[in-house]
């Protein structure tokens, strides 16, 4: 007599859900061995397995897409497993299938882009983010996506054009704010600027980053040559500065405001660097906790 399962598919997915990766798999292995050729078990076999490095995953997948050839889902992951061993070229016709199947489908239109993207394809890669907004209006990875690949082909001013959409729709969102502030600064739109850190400043909810938008403003500031503004953004921020780093600024701007006093005020190329590595900071402890 054949023996039962000891588990569901439904469980297999609860486990998956909560990261719970080997115990999910566990679990499929087991309803396979009843069901062998189940899609649907195939997939989620092959996505626990991939979070687990497993060297069957990318089979497993591989072995759900034949049987359902026509579920846009399963070459998504597909994709992603192929990725996951650096089989770009394989990625890319595995997403295409996913497109092809599903043509409006923001989600895969995006994969394709980043996959395009990295194997060389910037303009193609542009093109299918543009298709993603066309199908969905305001999708947040396509502008993500927008923004960082126009940034690296230098076209600062459509990344700054993403950067604006992107705030539209997600206010609150710290690093997307830092990015409208640090590319309109980049172009030389120092109110737009200005006013993007101080955002940054009001939706950044880490204390600790208070300080650096308050270096951006102070930024803009020196730049349009307002000293008193810069000043008082300069007092502002030695507050809140527990490490010190803005010392320096504040000496440069008292003597740009009071005159130069018994000791050398730091030279404009010392304090744009500070200011220029706090920006730095600001923008790697963003990164760092995937903002």
């Amino acid at each position: 007599m054949a023996h039962a399962p000891s588990a569901s598919y439904e469980e297999a997915f609860a486990r998956y859900s909560e990261g719970d990766f080997e115990r999910s798999r566990e679990i499929v292995v087991e309803l396979l061995q009843a069901s062998p050729e189940d899609p649907s078990l195939l997939r989620l076999a092959g996505k626990a397995g991939v979070e687990l490095g497993a060297a069957d995953a990318v089979e497993q997948l591989e072995l759900a897409a034949g049987i359902d050839p026509e579920n846009a889902d399963i070459w998504r992951d597909l994709a992603d497993a192929l990725l996951s061993e650096g089989r770009i070229d394989d990625a890319a016709a595995a997403i295409e299938k996913a497109v092809e199947r599903r043509p409006g489908d923001p989600a895969s239109l995006v994969d394709l882009a980043h996959i395009l993207h990295a194997m060389g394809h910037p303009e193609a890669a542009i093109a299918t983010l543009e298709r993603a907004l066309e199908a969905e209006p305001g999708n947040v990875p396509a502008l993500h996506g927008l923004l960082g690949m126009h940034r690296a082909a230098g076209r600062l001013d459509d990344a700054l054009a993403a950067g604006r959409e992107l705030v539209a729709h997600s206010p609150r969102d710290a690093a997307s704010a830092l990015d409208v502030a640090e590319l309109a600064l980049d172009v030389g739109r120092l109110d737009e600027a200005h006013d993007a850190f101080r955002h940054v400043r009001d939706v950044d909810d880490e204390p600790e980053h208070e300080v650096y938008a308050l270096h951006g403003m102070i930024e803009t500031e020196l730049r349009r040559e307002r000293w008193r503004a810069a000043l008082d953004l300069a007092v502002d921020a030695t507050r809140v500065d527990r490490l010190g780093r803005t010392t320096d600024v504040l000496s440069y701007v008292v003597a740009h405001v009071f005159g130069a006093g018994d000791r050398p005020a730091p030279s404009r190329a010392a304090v744009d660097e500070a200011l220029a590595a706090s920006r730095r900071e600001h923008r790697r402890l963003h990164d760092a906790v995937g903002f």
